[in-house]
Protein backbone atom coordinates (compact mmCIF):
# COMPACT_ATOMS: atom_id res chain seq x y z
CA UNK A 1 0.00 0.00 0.00
CA UNK A 2 1.31 3.44 -0.87
CA UNK A 3 1.44 6.16 1.77
CA UNK A 4 -0.95 8.25 -0.30
CA UNK A 5 -3.56 5.49 0.02
CA UNK A 6 -3.21 5.19 3.80
CA UNK A 7 -5.61 7.47 5.68
CA UNK A 8 -3.48 7.51 8.85
CA UNK A 9 -0.11 7.88 7.09
CA UNK A 10 0.48 11.42 8.31
CA UNK A 11 0.09 10.35 11.93
CA UNK A 12 2.43 7.39 11.42
CA UNK A 13 5.10 9.60 9.83
CA UNK A 14 4.81 12.16 12.64
CA UNK A 15 5.11 9.41 15.26
CA UNK A 16 8.21 7.94 13.61
CA UNK A 17 10.10 11.24 13.34
CA UNK A 18 9.10 12.65 16.76
CA UNK A 19 10.79 16.02 16.23
CA UNK A 20 10.21 18.90 18.61
CA UNK A 21 9.37 22.08 16.73
CA UNK A 22 9.63 25.48 18.38
CA UNK A 23 6.35 27.37 18.35
CA UNK A 24 6.40 31.01 17.25
CA UNK A 25 5.67 33.59 19.92
CA UNK A 26 3.06 36.32 19.44
CA UNK A 27 3.95 39.98 19.85
CA UNK A 28 1.33 42.68 20.13
CA UNK A 29 -1.18 41.04 22.46
CA UNK A 30 -2.19 43.50 25.18
CA UNK A 31 -1.46 42.25 28.69
CA UNK A 32 -4.42 41.23 30.81
CA UNK A 33 -4.93 39.50 34.11
CA UNK A 34 -7.15 36.59 35.07
CA UNK A 35 -10.75 37.43 34.24
CA UNK A 36 -13.99 36.08 35.72
CA UNK A 37 -17.30 36.56 34.00
CA UNK A 38 -20.83 36.10 35.23
CA UNK A 39 -22.20 35.32 31.77
CA UNK A 40 -21.16 34.39 28.28
CA UNK A 41 -22.37 37.74 26.97
CA UNK A 42 -20.07 39.56 29.40
CA UNK A 43 -17.11 37.43 28.27
CA UNK A 44 -17.90 38.06 24.60
CA UNK A 45 -18.07 41.81 25.23
CA UNK A 46 -14.63 41.67 26.90
CA UNK A 47 -13.20 39.64 24.00
CA UNK A 48 -14.65 42.10 21.49
CA UNK A 49 -12.91 45.01 23.25
CA UNK A 50 -9.63 43.08 23.37
CA UNK A 51 -9.85 42.34 19.64
CA UNK A 52 -10.51 46.04 18.97
CA UNK A 53 -7.32 46.94 20.88
CA UNK A 54 -5.35 44.38 18.87
CA UNK A 55 -6.76 45.69 15.59
CA UNK A 56 -5.97 49.29 16.57
CA UNK A 57 -2.33 48.27 17.20
CA UNK A 58 -2.10 46.72 13.75
CA UNK A 59 -2.60 43.10 14.64
CA UNK A 60 -0.38 40.41 16.14
CA UNK A 61 3.05 39.57 14.72
CA UNK A 62 4.39 36.03 15.07
CA UNK A 63 8.14 35.71 15.63
CA UNK A 64 10.42 32.72 16.01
Amino acid sequence: MKITDDYNAKLKIWAQEARVVAMPSPKGIPSFSCQRFSSGAEMNAWKKELLKKIAKQGGVQWTN
